[in-house]
């Protein structure tokens, strides 16, 4: 189904057409937009240092009034079949309802946690030292150096996505709506032998410092940064929507509980060809599996799949073999990138094992170095 296809259902038509930097779908009544999504043709991060073409949804609404119509499931249809025409491997959101999505076929791939921490308790008693200088720098200059930090960064870590200038140029805009009562932003960068290893972006709200986004390329740079936030001279709150499950800040403090932490589910992912996706990528351990995928959403993608793998890459074929583990697109979704183990989807009663040295190997060769992290979420 091409650009500028329709589907149609009672008096509501689903149409999609190209965008300069993205797609876009619509869902009309007549000439009302009842229902609206955007998708960027983008590359995400796999392992262990590898991309793959990836569609990034966001925008995704329907009017009250059209609810419970099925309009979103006919929206998700058209996103997918002309993903999956386009030669994109993955599907990936952020869910604002996370009820929703599973049934399309996307699971959890990753964990963050929000942090919330009084000043008082922000001692580092495990920390390198910080031989290099911090430094403000404005708008302007944030929009040159930041972009390429972040993705020096995030080089090794599965799930990023390096932003299109124009989602930078939309998040570096720092609208007066979003600050909600809070200062402009700050930009500080932390500059070590001649090249920026790390940068934080804050706002101050009220007393509360509110870390945006904060990169670090070395040790070094993470504690000069994590330093420079907690402090910060007359606030007494440090605030973080959006870390790493593996961020080593909560080891470093000498009061750690004092560090406030909540999880949530961060990138939904979906599997759009399960033969490519798993040859993609490398494996931590050298083995030999046999993938039952279930799907009924993206049918294309059912039946069994033998991968052979390794850290030079994979091979994976359609076969009849009897399966070592079958799960659903929505669970291989969640595995794929090292989010969820293979035993824990097991336990979950989301995955069926042929034996416990099947499920073993499984964990072994999908487990990653870093967890994955969609840092800059749509």
């Amino acid at each position: 189904m091409g650009f500028g296809a329709t589907m149609t259902d009672d008096d509501v038509k689903i149409s999609a057409r190209p965008l300069r930097v993205a797609r876009s779908l619509a869902a009309l009544d007549g000439d009302e937009i009842v229902g609206t999504a955007v998708v960027y043709p983008m590359q995400m991060n796999i392992p262990e240092g590898r991309s793959a073409p990836a569609a990034v949804v966001a925008g995704v609404t329907v009017l009250p009034t059209h609810r419970r119509r099925g309009i979103l499931t006919r929206m998700m249809d058209m996103h997918l079949r002309e993903a999956h025409e386009n030669d994109e491997t993955f599907a990936m959101l952020g869910a604002s309802e996370s009820i929703i999505y599973g049934r399309y076929g996307y699971g959890i791939a990753s964990i963050i946690e929000s942090w919330s921490i009084d000043r008082r308790h922000t001692e580092l008693a495990y920390a390198p030292e910080s031989p290099g200088r911090l430094r403000f720098i404005d708008k302007d200059d944030a929009a040159e150096l930041l972009p390429a930090v972040a993705v020096r960064v995030c080089a090794d870590r599965s799930a990023f996505v390096a932003l299109h200038p124009d989602h930078w140029s939309e998040f570096l805009a720092d609208f007066e709506h979003e600050r909600r009562g809070g200062s402009a932003f700050h930009f500080v960068v932390y500059k070590e032998d001649g090249e920026i290893d790390g940068y934080v972006v804050y706002r101050l709200q009220g007393q509360t410092v509110k870390v945006m986004d904060l990169m670090a390329g070395t040790d070094a740079a993470h504690a000069a940064l994590w330093r420079f936030c907690f402090g910060i001279d007359l606030r007494t709150t440090i605030e973080c929507d959006d870390r790493p499950v593996d961020d080593p800040l909560p080891w470093m403090l000498a009061d750690p509980r004092r560090l406030q932490r909540t999880l949530r589910d961060g990138m939904w992912l979906r599997v759009l060809d399960v033969r490519k996706a798993l040859e993609a990528r490398t494996y931590a351990r050298e083995g030999r599996i046999v993938l039952e995928v279930r799907d009924d959403f993206c049918p294309w993608n059912e039946g069994r799949y033998e991968l052979e793998g390794g850290a030079e890459g994979a091979r994976c074929e359609a076969t009849t073999a009897t399966p070592d583990i079958t799960l659903s697109a929505a669970d291989l979704g969640a595995a794929y990138l090292d989010g969820v183990s293979f035993s824990t989807l097991e336990h979950a009663s989301r995955a069926e094992v042929a034996s416990p040295e099947a499920v073993q190997l499984a964990d072994a060769m999908f487990r990653t170095r870093r967890k994955p992290w969609w840092a800059h979420q749509l």
